[in-house]
C-alpha cells in the first residue's frame, strides 16, 4: 500500500482554532497549522496531552470548524459531518445500538443511504467478515466483549463506505493483548480498503506500528505540529526490528521535550 498522491485528502491550510466563547485576547488552540495528508495514506498523529490532537479530528469530522484558515476533504471545503468521513470513537459502548444485533448494526450505514435488504447484508457480511466477527452475526452488544465490540464499531464505520476514516484512540479503553491483536488488524484493514486512515494515539509504540507518516504535535496553546517522520518500515511491522525502536526512541524524545516544555510553566 502507498499513498496516492494525486489528491489531498484532507488539507489544513494556516488553521487557527479557539472554542466558541474563549475570552478575547485568550492564545489560540491551534496556530497557523498547515498539512496535507493524500488520499489512501494512514497518518499518526501523537504529542502531549492537550496539545490539540482530538480538535484536529474535531475540525475533519465538521463538528468544529477553523477559527482562521481553512480545512478541506477531498478538496471541498468541509461544513459538517458527512458519509464521506466516519469516525471510530474511544468508547467500545456508546457508539453502538445496544437494541440491534451485530448485522443490524454494520448494516446500518447502507440502509440509512437506502440499500435495499439484501444489499445492507452483502455488505454487512463483508464488513464482518473483515473484522474477523463471522459467526457472531445475530448477537446484541450486550453478549459481546470490549474488543468485539471495538471490531463491530469498525466495521460499521466502514459499511458506511467513507472516503476518510478517523479514529480518536480506538484502542486506548481495551486490555493490552486484545489492543495489540487489534492493531495488528487494523493495518491489515488499511491495506484491504485503501482508504484515507487519520489515527489519534498517546501510544508511540502503536503509532509506529501503524502510520506511514506520524505527525507530533507541539504542547499548546499555540499547538502545531512540530515535525513529521516519515516510516519506512514494511507492513506487518517487527516491533524487535531494531530500526522500529530506533523510530521509537526519536518519537518519545520529541514528546518528552514538548511535555517538559509544558510541565515547566505549570
Amino acid at each position: 500500500m502507498t499513498a496516492s498522491a494525486s489528491r489531498a485528502a484532507i488539507a489544513f491550510d494556516r488553521v487557527g482554532m479557539a472554542y466558541p466563547g474563549q475570552a478575547k485576547g485568550s492564545a489560540l488552540i491551534l496556530a497557523d497549522l498547515s498539512l496535507t495528508i493524500p488520499e489512501g495514506e494512514f497518518f499518526v498523529l501523537v504529542g502531549p496531552s492537550g496539545s490539540g490532537k482530538s480538535t484536529l479530528l474535531k475540525l475533519v469530522a465538521g463538528t468544529a470548524f477553523p477559527t482562521e484558515g481553512t480545512v478541506t476533504a477531498l478538496s471541498q471545503p468541509i461544513k459538517g459531518p458527512d458519509r464521506h468521513r466516519g469516525m471510530v470513537f474511544q468508547s467500545v459502548d456508546g457508539p453502538l445500538f445496544d437494541w440491534l444485533t451485530v448485522q443490524q448494526n454494520v448494516g446500518f450505514g447502507p440502509k440509512m443511504a437506502g440499500a435495499g435488504k439484501a444489499e445492507q447484508a452483502a455488505i454487512a457480511a463483508r464488513f464482518i467478515d473483515m473484522v474477523g466477527l463471522k459467526g457472531h452475526e445475530k448477537k446484541f452488544p450486550a453478549e459481546l466483549s470490549g474488543g468485539m465490540k471495538q471490531r463491530v464499531q469498525i466495521a460499521r464505520t466502514l459499511a458506511a463506505d467513507p472516503k476518510v476514516v478517523l479514529l480518536d484512540e480506538p484502542f486506548a479503553a481495551l486490555d493490552a493483548l486484545t489492543r495489540r491483536v487489534l492493531q495488528r488488524e487494523i493495518a491489515r484493514i488499511w491495506q484491504e480498503t485503501g482508504r484515507t486512515f487519520l489515527y489519534v494515539t498517546h501510544d508511540i509504540r502503536e503509532a509506529v506500528l501503524l502510520g506511514q507518516r506520524i505527525g507530533v504535535m507541539s504542547r499548546g496553546p499555540r499547538a502545531n505540529i512540530r515535525h513529521v517522520y516519515e516510516i519506512d518500515l514494511p507492513y506487518p511491522r517487527d516491533d524487535l526490528d531494531g530500526r522500529f525502536a530506533e523510530i521509537v526512541r526519536k518519537l518519545e524524545g520529541d514528546i518528552e521535550r514538548e511535555a517538559s516544555g509544558q510541565w515547566a510553566e505549570i
